[in-house]
């Protein structure tokens, strides 16, 4: 059979992909020469995808003169691509009710070659001062990003760790990979606390049939709002939380973690 990728393709459709990609990456309209050089186009060239994509509703211009976002169409290609997801009604459930038992932001992950990516989100009573979002999340910085690093071949976080981590940094992919693996098998979830920020989060794991991760369940508030010692009423609803989902998809813990 012919691999897929040597196939002669569609070279518009790539280039239209790319300046998608272009806007999926910022939470603010772009102006058209930042979407040009994001999709390394000339800006002319950028312009007459940018009508095509503002035709089909793929993107929607911003109301401020010359920039553009992502449009209603393709926020309905993201949802139903979230509803195709084997098992998302389940965890999505998991989550409207985690976050009704603790009172915290609660959220649901899946890994893609981009990296974590929010799926489903409820705020918290009361507000983080970093504010859930869907879409891609950070790696190193999260609990769920951090569950993925423990649960994940080295080869597919590395890069990513590698493109977060500042020169400053004195960890490492590696060092980092050890404490989330460590954590795991100690408390059965991971957590990231940012003092600087009031942020505090906390992800369990929910297995698929081969024991491999297949969503992460996260709790999120800040210090005063989300206990996360082992024995706290928010942990205890979070592991349970996973428990349930993971029973739900067919799915088992592994023997070994990493």
């Amino acid at each position: 059979m012919t691999n897929v990728t040597a196939r002669r393709g569609i070279q518009s459709v790539e280039i239209a992909f790319r300046i998608l990609s272009a806007l999926q990456t910022s939470v603010r309209a772009l102006p058209l020469k930042e979407i040009a050089a994001l999709s390394e186009l000339s800006p002319s060239a950028t312009s007459n995808y940018i009508i095509s994509l503002v035709r089909t509703g793929l993107v929607s211009p911003d109301e401020k003169p010359g920039c553009y976002k992502l449009g209603p169409a393709s926020l309905a290609l993201g949802m139903s691509a979230i509803n195709q997801l084997d098992g998302f009604d389940i965890v999505r459930r998991e989550v409207i009710a985690l976050r009704e038992a603790t009172l915290s932001g609660a959220a649901v992950t899946a890994w893609t070659e981009d990296g974590p990516v929010s799926l489903f989100k409820q705020e918290g009573q009361t507000r983080s001062i970093l504010e859930l979002r869907t879409g891609l999340i950070p790696l190193v910085t999260t609990a769920a990003g951090k569950l993925f690093i423990a649960c994940l071949q080295p080869a597919r976080t590395d890069a990513l760790i590698g493109r977060e981590l500042s020169a400053k940094d004195a960890s490492n992919p590696a060092s980092l990979r050890e404490e989330a693996v460590t954590e795991l098998r100690k408390c059965g979830f991971t957590a990231v606390h940012r003092g600087d920020m009031g942020y505090v989060s906390i992800a369990a794991p929910i297995w698929d049939r081969d024991g491999d991760l297949r969503f992460a369940i996260s709790l999120i508030g800040s210090p005063a709002t989300l206990n996360t010692e082992v024995e706290s009423q928010e942990v205890t609803a979070l592991l349970d939380s996973a428990v349930r989902a993971t029973v739900a998809l067919g799915g088992k813990a592994p023997l070994k973690i990493a």
